[in-house]
Formats: structure tokens, sequence, C-alpha cells
């Protein structure tokens, strides 16, 4: 069967990653994702470890993907980018307002070459209102979100989570909003422009937080790996040296504990009846627990815990994580040709459909791949593009 968003054609000229993650969810249902960057590559090709202009980071983020290159401070650059506009039904960018007003590439603009466009807008703080316009990336979104200040430890500096969180959950929302766009475009008959920002997604994953901070004005400390309404719930510490997290909500989770640990007598200690004894006496139990997973070996621990039916996990590297017979089975790494690298592996598609899958079809594309191919497609001729690649305006 066909795949689920096959002959939809998206425009991704978003950098970095919110805008091209979300680009890349829908290229894994089978859109047709054409990434435009400018002739010095997407900002993120020049992050962290890279093989020539190919980064880690870049390579991680944008599967599925045909890439050109485009120079649209150039007008022969920008009448090709609205060609392209015309086949399209979705553009993903992160431009600031102020920037695609001097690319002359706005909505407005954009609307006069298809008027049924679908325009996902992602920023930091939003399109406009007091910050915006304003420049931003993650770790300022979990700033300002409230997120950080209910991160990290006890009595420590509040923390920023160790992920791109606030980047990875607007790629979500990138990828919701082009749903609804095209659902409304197709019962509508109109295109839209539609926003999403870093700060608004961080306040969206915090449901319980904010509602706790609504309804009581409570708000949660910062408790590290354990919770501030439950115990036992943490990170523990095996004889290997390896570390374990375990989660218990009730007395029957706790039950489940004290017999994989063989301490059923903690089941009966006066100090550990219920649970508001056992948070009141926390340091205590978790010292017992302590002591005990340090007798055993960790696959040893993980089989007993397992066996008891307990809240689990080991706290993996990413080697183990990739390792783990799970993840293996969720096919949540997957192996593609690289143009310029070869054999590498990408992560895998979260949304399982059992009669569409998605499917990884293209290895993140090295600059300007797919120029030719694409422009081919336009109907540019051989001399045309030659033309067009001496003056700069592709590659």
């Amino acid at each position: 069967m066909a795949l689920p968003l096959a002959g939809i054609r998206v425009l991704d000229i978003a950098s970095m990653l919110a805008g091209p993650y979300g680009a890349t969810m829908l290229g894994d249902m089978g859109a047709d994702v054409i990434k435009i960057e400018p002739p010095y590559g997407d900002e993120s090709r020049a992050i962290g470890p890279k093989v020539e202009n190919d980064s880690g980071f870049f390579v991680g983020i944008n599967r599925n993907k045909r890439g050109i290159v485009l120079d649209l401070t150039k007008p022969e650059g920008k009448e090709l980018y609205f060609r392209l506009v015309r086949t399209a039904y979705i553009i993903v960018d992160n431009l600031r307002p102020q920037a695609k007003a001097k690319l002359g590439i706005s909505y407005e603009e954009t609307c006069k070459y298809n008027p049924k466009i679908v325009c996902i807008s992602v920023s930091a703080f939003g399109q406009d209102g007091p910050y915006g316009g304003r420049p931003g990336i993650d770790p300022l979104a979990q700033a300002l979100s409230g997120f950080m200040s209910v991160t990290g430890d006890k009595d420590q500096k509040p923390l920023k989570a160790g992920p791109a969180i606030a980047d990875a959950t607007c790629a979500n929302l990138v990828a919701f909003a082009a749903m609804v766009g095209l659902w409304t475009r197709e019962q509508q008959g109109i295109g839209q422009q539609i926003e999403v920002c870093l700060v608004d997604g961080l306040i969206h994953v915090q449901p319980s937080q904010v509602g706790q901070f609504f309804l009581k004005n409570y708000v949660q400390p910062r408790v590290g790996n354990a919770s501030p309404f439950y115990a036992p719930y943490g990170t523990f510490t095996c004889r290997d040296g390896r570390d374990i997290q375990i989660a218990s909500f009730n007395n029957k989770f706790f039950h489940n504990i004290c017999r994989a640990i063989e301490r059923e007598d903690l089941t009966t200690d006066p100090r550990f009846t219920t649970g508001e004894d056992r948070l009141v006496c926390e340091a205590e139990l978790n010292a017992e627990i302590q002591a005990a997973f340090a007798k055993k070996d960790s696959d040893e621990m993980m089989r007993r815990l397992i066996a008891e039916d307990v809240m689990a996990a080991p706290v993996n590297s990413y080697e183990q994580t990739f390792a783990d017979p799970q993840v293996q089975h969720n096919q949540m790494a997957v192996e593609v040709n690289h143009a310029r690298v070869g054999k590498i592996k990408v992560g895998g598609i979260p949304v399982k459909l059992k009669k569409t899958p998605g499917v990884v079809r293209l290895a993140p594309p090295v600059l300007g791949q797919h120029t030719r191919e694409v422009l081919q497609e336009l109907g540019i001729s051989d001399a045309d593009m030659e033309k067009l690649r001496q003056q700069g305006v592709v590659k």
C-alpha cells in the first residue's frame, strides 16, 4: 500500500533541529521532503563531530529528505524557490519575520504563488508579541518555560535536560500542525500560516506541573531521579557499578520490590507501611534498598525485578540502548547508504502504523545532493543549470 503521505511535497527551509526534525517526521510517512539549504549549508552541519560537512548532528535529524542548494538572496534563486512553492503543500521554516521579509518570502508573498499553502513557522518565543523576533535556542526555552526550575537535584541549581527537549517537542508539534493544516486544506480548501514555538511546546509537556500550580499554587521541588510523591523511586547502583532506575507508586509495587531484593521484612516495617510513611522515611528506605542492590550484579538484579513485576530499567549508555533487544525489536536504528560515508545507522520511526507503516527510504543528504534531480523535475535544462551553478545560485 502507498505510504500515508505519498504525493505530499514539503519544503524544509528551516535549520538546526525543531523545524527540520518535524519535516523529517513527515518524510518518514512518505512525504517528498525537499530540504533547501543556502550555499554554506544548514547551520547544524558545522556542529559537533563530522565527516567533511556532514555532522552527526545533521545526520541524526535529516533522514528521508532530498537536499538542494538555492541562494535565496539572488533573484534567480528566489524565482526557483517560488516555482517549487507552486508544487508544494507545506513549507516549514524557522526564519525570523524580519529575515523572511528581507528575502521576500513572507507568508503573504508565498500565497501569491500558492494560496492553499500551509506554512509552519517555528520560533523560540513566538512570531510576535513582546519577544517576537528575538533569537533563541533550546536551553532558553527550558529556562523561560519553568521546565528547568523543576529539573535537577535538591538544593542544587536548576538543570537543563541533556538532549534538546524543547526542539524535539516542537518538532512533534510541527508534524501535528502539518496534519491539522492538511486536513483543513482538504476539508475547507484553504491554506494558512501556523505558528509553533519552543516555549509553548515545553509548557505543553508539563501538564501535571502546570495543573498543580494552577489548582493549588504548588510548585514541584527538584528531586533529581526521585519523585516528590512516591517512594521508593530512584536510581540504585549494583555490585558491577551499573545503575538501575526503579519506580513504585503503590503498595503492590513496593511489595514486588521487596520480594525481588529478598527483603520482604520491609513490607511489615512500621516505617514503610503506607506511601506517606515511605516518603517520610525515604532516606532510610533507600539505604536498605541500596544495600540489597550492592550485593547483586545488574543482570541478575534486573532478572529478579522483572520476575517480580517491578517497574525497572537499566540506566543505559547509547551503546547499551541500541544493543537492547526491545529497542532492536522496535527498529529504532535503521541502516541507510549515505552518499559520502557509506552504510550508517540513523534513528528509526517511533509511530508504528500497522497497515501503512512509514519507512526510512533516504539517508540524510550531502549538501546539494539532489539539486540537479529536483531542478530537472522543474524543467530546468542542463545548460541553464550550469549557468545557475556558475552564478552561485545553485550548488
